[in-house]
């Protein structure tokens, strides 16, 4: 639990601070920049957000696919174990090392 508390507060630090220094950067930019450069800059804000969203919607889609190959290994081992139930029973008396 604490692993995913703090995952979350650093993910959370980390998004938060590059919100607040894109917002810095345009305002920078907006302030001093002629239109050609803005305009560049805008352009260029767009192209990392797009990276951004096909990298989350990368990794998503790989947690699923993740997810589901779990799903079906699990549902394999546990068809395994009951078709066989002999064969994975303890015996009493046998101490196996």
């Amino acid at each position: 639990m604490k692993r995913t508390f703090w995952a979350g507060v650093g993910y959370t630090l980390g998004l938060s601070t590059s919100i607040y220094v894109q917002r810095r950067v345009r305002r920078t930019v907006d302030r001093y920049a002629p239109q050609q450069i803005r305009n560049d800059v805008a352009a260029k804000g767009r192209e990392v957000a797009n990276r951004a969203r096909n990298v989350a919607i990368d990794l998503r889609d790989a947690a699923h696919e993740g997810a589901a190959a779990m799903r079906r290994e699990q549902r394999e081992l546990r068809e395994e174990f009951t078709s066989d139930p002999d064969r994975h029973r303890h015996r009493a008396g046998r101490v196996h090392h």
